[in-house]
């Protein structure tokens, strides 16, 4: 357990290749900017300007609210919301709305990158695994029926905006296109990190990664804490990952979506708003997964 004892960045330094792990924080860093960018561009399509920093520092934010609270990550999607309504004075509503359209924009995406994991994972010991992630993807099906109704009522309160949205071809590709290039960037951060401490990982065996990242960090623990670690670690040993070059890479991965992420979100909402900013933010973003599945937008600021 030498290697877990010094960590993964010190084994990296040691005995892997830090210019790999270096490449892999670069895309993270690369993913979320894209990110920024594509809600800015959905937004101004509801004619809501907002600068990129603003929506940078949204995401960020909103990344370290799914890391400190046990969310199911609709925390996170709040203060999203929140943020560019006290910053740039954009209704809640249409806030939440657009993060919604987000979402159903990155399905092609994930469809890919599952397609991509189940098609080098049939004649393998992945089959094992995706089947499994499949198992506990059900298993959440009562977090994605609150999500479920959450739309349904916004998408009813915002008919306007829905109808824009949901004519607007162009930007519907566009934000797919998007979404497609991020999930691209999550496979290939995995694959570096692996890459960086001498485990050989294929791409579709980083996509499951990429999947089960997604399914596991659902676990109704902060960040998915438990969930993520144990998930990961299970799917890399059904690829013939010994458990001490797994533990390495699910430290290495965390130290970038984890504990790196929620630096820059915090350092970002502090010098952007302040305290008194964030504390508002949360406050009402707490207010997102209420008992009638829909945000009530009567916070004062």
């Amino acid at each position: 357990m030498d290697t877990l004892d010094n960590g993964y960045l010190g084994y990296v330094r040691e005995s892997g290749d830090i210019w790999l792990y270096v490449m892999a924080v670069l895309i993270y860093l690369a993913s979320t900017v894209l990110w920024s960018f594509r809600w800015k561009i959905i937004l101004s399509r509801l004619g809501s300007k907002v600068r990129l920093s603003d929506a940078y520092t949204a995401i960020m934010g909103g990344i370290l609210v799914n890391n400190i609270s046990p969310s199911l990550k609709m925390g996170g999607e709040g203060f999203r919301a929140a943020w560019i309504k006290i910053r740039c004075g954009i209704p809640l509503d249409r806030g939440l709305l657009t993060i919604m359209y987000e979402r159903l924009t990155e399905i092609p995406g994930l469809l890919l990158v599952l397609g991509v994991a189940i098609k080098g994972g049939m004649s393998s010991p992945l089959k094992t695994s995706i089947t499994g992630l499949i198992g506990v993807g059900v298993s959440f099906k009562e977090s994605i029926g609150k999500a479920r109704k959450l739309l349904k009522e916004t998408w009813k309160r915002l008919r306007k905006d829905t109808s824009l949205l949901s004519r607007d071809i162009p930007l519907t590709i566009f934000s797919s296109s998007i979404a497609i290039l991020i999930w691209i960037q999550d496979i290939f951060r995995f694959y570096l990190i692996a890459h960086a401490v001498g485990v050989p990982l294929t791409i579709p065996e980083a996509a499951v990664l990429s999947i089960g990242y997604l399914i596991f960090g659902l676990g109704p623990t902060p960040a998915g804490i438990g969930f993520v670690e144990g998930g990961l670690i299970s799917l890399l040993a059904a690829m013939g990952v010994p458990a001490e070059k797994a533990g390495l890479i699910v430290l290495g991965e965390r130290l970038i979506s984890s504990l790196m992420s929620s630096g820059i979100g915090f350092l970002l909402v502090i010098l952007m708003g302040g305290r008194e900013a964030f504390k508002a933010a949360l406050r009402i973003s707490r207010k997102e997964v209420a008992e009638n599945g829909v945000i009530e937008d009567n916070t004062s600021i």
